[in-house]
């Protein structure tokens, strides 16, 4: 029996790539400042300096921010598996984060590292850079030179969201966040 030719679904991608914004406006809450343009008050609460703010460009501030976590510790060596997720560039409707684990665990797999581009716009997040391989096709003939699956892009951006759900359920914060009282 003839194997059928990979077809994109291209509402099952999308949905993935939604929840994958969810998922990291929960992780990472200080992209929520690009939903209600509210960057000046989330520069302050990561003591940004005043006189960094940029009237053209506030979403500037959160370049830099970033929030780790840590998923696991290592029997035996004291050490812990903390994913760092990380602001590289912010735009008005874009930004870019870097998300990798540390520490690198060379025995017996290789630590994922992204690059996701969020379009705050459109509210969905998708890997734009997996290890290293950058500009992957939502579709690649079967065999390609680079032995790449024929879903390549959707495989990725599925284990974003099993990384980013692992992270929410077994995660915590290596950094305790500091508590404001109103009074």
């Amino acid at each position: 029996m003839a194997k059928a030719k990979y077809s994109i679904d291209l509402i099952k991608q999308m949905a993935v790539c939604d929840a994958n914004y969810i998922r990291l406006l929960k992780l990472l809450p200080q992209l929520e400042a690009y939903l209600d343009r509210s960057f000046e008050s989330h520069a302050l609460d990561q003591s940004i300096e005043q006189a960094d703010f940029r009237d053209d460009e506030p979403e500037k501030l959160l370049e830099g921010v970033s929030r780790e976590f840590c998923i696991a510790d290592l029997e035996g060596e004291g050490e812990k598996v903390t994913v760092a997720i990380k602001i590289l560039e912010a735009f008005k409707y874009t930004s870019t984060l870097e998300i990798i684990q540390k520490p690198v665990l060379k025995k017996w797999m290789t630590n994922p590292s992204m690059l996701v581009r969020v379009y705050h716009d459109a509210s969905t997040a998708e890997v734009v850079s997996y290890q290293g391989h950058r500009n992957l096709e939502p579709r690649y003939s079967q065999p390609n030179p680079k032995m790449y699956h024929a879903d390549e892009k959707m495989q990725v951006n599925q284990f974003l969201g099993e990384w980013l759900s692992h992270c929410l359920k077994v995660g915590r914060s290596i950094k305790a966040p500091e508590l404001i009282f109103n009074t």
